[in-house]
């Protein structure tokens, strides 16, 4: 005989077992992508009218690990409070079905967010806006609190009659990645015909204020923005996808500097991870004078490690004519917040340097760009694959996933730090593979990676500063190790009271 169980129902539940039941029996409907209940091929639907039901038919299991499944759901659901607190879970067990039974919940029927047209008799477009940022919002705080993603389509989301918004998918998926939402809004401004540039920047500010509130650090605008940049836009929506990206930013600024080629045309310098170690700053800028090199690439970490952040600081800033990048350090000093994947001694540097600094001094560098563009270069702190821009790596086991990376960019060059490595990963007709010569001719490469190594901080078992410079018309590139008073460095670094591990580093170039 058939029969159903209802599992920890709550006491305000309109369902009991009878009607459940009676609902099993209407005619089922497959859901599936493009049909006209969504869902995965293997669920299937029943819709009363005033009702869904949702039979998990991919699960056939007996009683007791269907009943340890579905308590676990509802552990879950209740936890995160997204769906409408009337949904009910049950076991049901068809007539002759032997020992297995079927996982189901029954739920008010919903008017999803992909039903534009519905949606349209009932409200404005500037309230399914509110939605889909009440959405987004929902999204944002089960990322921030359980590290844990809903699933972005509109399908998955409903209004009832109250105009409350739920989540209608049963599951939940793992990750703490932005990606999934750049994704989402870059399909949302591609189909979506409606959704036009004023309706975009309210989107924009509504989703700003919700990162803001879930999250302290406000990088997150910053991938999120730069994530729906670097998706597919089509030309004819490309003027709602930058509304969006607009709105999102708001007041943010970053500082920008373009190089202006001066006497020495196409030729550049590119230094980075300089990281508070002033006489080998001092150095690599009198070396490029002399050289007649005055304007280049600054490619992130002026801080961190060293023992003159306040001076490192103020010698970038009085450059002219550089692009400059934040890097990891940058930012977590200017966000003052130190996250875990840092090591212990970098930990306590970020914590000694935040005090040395000012406001204004932490300000400027929150407000370095996460990256730089020119026409035939990119630069970054970390790799171009990395969506937070200085966190990820290019080294033995990234370089081929970051030259496929430039290569869908159809970018030639990428100009990063991070490694303190100096050295060169190359795509040409040979195929891929690395280079850490000194001159280096680059003409006949597809697509390039080039890390100037450390000013201040190298790790390749050499001491001493490191740098690098490019001619863009020529593609030659040249690799330099100076000699610096290391000595004052650990000097200083020994009167600040440094972990001697620090000191042992920079002593051996590792």
């Amino acid at each position: 005989m058939s029969h159903i169980e209802l599992i920890s129902p709550l006491a305000d539940s309109p369902y009991g077992s009878e009607l459940v039941l009676a609902a099993c029996h209407r005619q089922q409907v497959m859901a599936g992508p493009g049909e006209a209940l969504t869902g995965r091929p293997v669920t299937a639907l029943i819709d009363t009218g005033s009702d869904m039901l949702k039979l998990r038919t991919e699960y056939q299991l007996p009683a007791s690990a269907a009943r340890r499944f579905v308590e676990q759901a509802i552990k879950r659901e209740r936890l995160l409070g997204v769906h409408h607190p009337h949904k009910t879970w049950f076991l049901w067990t068809p007539a002759g079905g032997g020992d297995t039974v079927v996982i189901g919940n029954i739920t008010p029927r919903l008017l999803s967010l992909n039903k534009h047209d519905e949606l349209s008799e009932r409200y404005s477009l500037s309230s399914q806006i509110g939605f889909m940022a009440e959405m987004l919002d929902d999204y944002l705080a089960v990322l921030a609190k359980d590290e844990l993603s809903l699933d972005l389509c509109l399908s998955n989301f409903g209004v009832d009659a109250d105009d409350h918004l739920f989540y209608l998918d049963d599951d939940f998926y793992p990750g703490s990645s932005l990606t999934m939402l750049s994704d989402a809004l870059g399909t949302w401004v591609r189909a979506l015909e409606w959704l036009d540039e004023a309706l975009a920047t309210a989107l924009g500010r509504m989703l700003s204020r919700s990162l803001r509130q879930h999250f302290s650090d406000t990088h997150v605008i910053t991938v999120v923005a730069e994530g729906l940049r670097g998706v597919f836009i089509p030309p004819q929506r490309q003027a709602v996808a930058k509304a969006l990206i607009q709105a999102l930013y708001g007041d943010q600024t970053f500082s920008y500097q373009a190089p202006k080629p001066k006497n020495n045309g196409s030729v550049m310098a590119l230094i980075g991870d300089i990281h508070s170690n002033a006489p080998a700053l001092e150095c690599a800028l009198e070396y490029l004078a002399g050289r007649g090199i005055d304007h280049g690439i600054m490619l992130g970490d002026v801080v961190g490690y060293g023992p003159h952040p306040q001076q490192c600081v103020e010698m970038v800033q009085a450059l002219q004519g550089w692009s400059m990048v934040r890097g990891n350090h940058d930012h977590a000093v200017a966000c003052g917040e130190i996250r875990g994947g840092i090591t212990s001694l970098a930990s306590w540097s970020l914590d000694w340097t935040i005090a040395q600094l000012s406001d204004d001094e932490r300000q400027w560098l929150a407000q370095l760009p996460v990256y730089q563009q020119g026409d035939q270069w990119l630069a970054v702190h970390g790799s171009p694959l990395d969506k937070t821009f200085f966190n990820g790596y290019v080294y033995q086991m990234s370089y081929v996933e970051n030259l496929d990376e430039l290569s869908e960019r159809q970018m030639p060059l990428c100009f990063h730090g991070h490694t303190h490595i100096q050295k060169t990963w190359r795509r040409d007709g040979d195929g891929d593979a690395g280079d850490s010569n000194r001159r280096q001719q680059l003409a006949e490469a597809a697509h390039v990676l080039i890390c100037p190594g450390s000013i201040g901080q190298p790790r390749g078992g050499d001491t001493g500063v490191e740098l690098a410079i490019i001619d863009l018309a020529s593609r030659e590139l040249e690799y330099q190790r100076l000699p610096y008073d290391m000595e004052s460095t650990l000097a200083d670094m020994s009167k600040h009271r440094f972990p001697s591990e620090m000191a042992d580093r920079l002593r051996r170039g590792q």
